[in-house]
């Protein structure tokens, strides 16, 4: 992919300079920066840099063999909103780790089927409700309400995660045991992390950018 996008911009750039009428003789000349097409003299590195700032997610939340969570770069998808990029990732929760992290030893505690289903997201909440009759053993609970907080706070655009149940809010324990009073945060599971330089240590974005739309 990367050799036919260059050979494309190498076409671009040959095209560009044909239809500017470049001059055949060996004679220097000053070009006037505003007529250099496709801002081929901007500044690359600052372009980089600004492009890959912040979190470098969305990333998925897997459970090692020792009941830690490991984060994950979520598979390749597009979406046009952030609604959509959230259910995307909880589409990629409820199926479950891929053949590679299944080979890594990372499972899940999440239910076979949808677990949750995304309500709303608003001031920077996503608003999930229970969709499945399927119980999770207690000592699972946790895990799964904490791959699931880990992983939508991952995007830019959500901060904290509330669940509820018939319609009414839901009280889920923090990973400390302590049933939280209100919306869950990535603080509320930090310490179940395997990894403590975990990229979501990292400052996010406080918007969608258009690679978080279509990651990977």
């Amino acid at each position: 992919m990367r050799t036919s996008w260059a050979a494309g911009a190498a076409a671009l750039l040959l095209l560009a300079v044909a239809s500017c009428g470049v001059p055949n003789d060996d004679q220097v000349r000053t070009v006037d920066p505003s007529e250099v097409p496709y801002h081929l003299l901007e500044d690359v590195e600052e372009g980089a840099s600004s492009a890959t700032s912040g979190l470098a997610g969305p990333r998925l939340y897997w459970v090692d063999a020792e009941d830690r969570l490991v984060g994950r770069p979520a598979a390749s998808f597009c979406a046009k909103t952030l609604r959509g990029v959230a259910r995307n990732i909880l589409g990629q929760l409820g199926d479950g780790p891929s053949a590679r992290d299944l080979g890594s030893g990372l499972g899940t505690a999440l239910p076979p089927d949808r677990w949750l289903k995304l309500v709303a997201i608003t001031d920077r909440t996503a608003h999930l409700r229970i969709s499945s009759d399927d119980t999770i053993a207690t000592n699972r609970v946790v895990l799964a309400t904490a791959q699931t907080v880990l992983s939508l706070t991952s995007i830019p655009g959500v901060d904290q995660v509330e669940m509820e149940y018939d319609a009414g809010p839901l009280q889920v324990p923090r990973s400390s045991g302590e049933l939280a009073d209100g919306p869950l945060r990535y603080d509320d599971y930090r310490s179940l992390l395997a990894d403590s330089d975990d990229p979501a240590e990292q400052p996010k974005d406080e918007l969608l950018r258009r690679g978080d739309l279509c990651p990977g």
